[in-house]
């Protein structure tokens, strides 16, 4: 008597990473793209020029920073474009630019900040694919 499996049970996923590693990398991929969906959102709304907080002045060096400990050259790139994104709002906004100025900057850095996140949301899903994989379970040879 033969038994048929399902195809959710003819696959097993494999990951060749520890079980933190992947879940901090899962967590990672949900807020890039939350992140993305946002600064394209408040492009297409207008919704651009919100005030700097305090702490956004120390985000850009630790971009920057971030950017110069990186290995590969794309998330480099990703990095040193959200950290200038950062910068040139902090300074538009503290050397007191006039509102188009500063709107111009906020449009710009949100462009920018939008082809940072891609870049960042490609590294993952390219670390994701590197780890994971589907293996045929051994059942699935026995059914045939």
């Amino acid at each position: 008597m033969s038994q048929k499996t399902s195809w959710w049970r003819s696959w097993e996923i494999t990951v060749d990473s520890n079980w933190i590693t992947t879940i901090a990398m899962a967590l990672l991929l949900v807020l890039g793209g939350c992140a993305l969906i946002h600064e394209i959102r408040n492009l297409l709304s207008d919704a651009l020029d919100k005030p700097i907080s305090f702490s956004t002045i120390f985000l850009a060096p630790c971009l920057f920073l971030a950017a110069f400990g990186e290995k590969r050259k794309s998330l480099k790139i990703a990095f040193i474009l959200w950290g200038t994104s950062v910068a040139a709002r902090v300074l538009s906004s503290y050397f007191h630019a006039s509102p188009g100025v500063q709107h111009f900057t906020a449009t710009g850095a949100s462009i920018a900040n939008q082809i940072a996140f891609t870049i960042i949301l490609v590294a993952i899903v390219q670390w994701f694919r590197s780890v994971v994989r589907w293996n045929q379970s051994p059942e699935q040879g026995l059914d045939s």
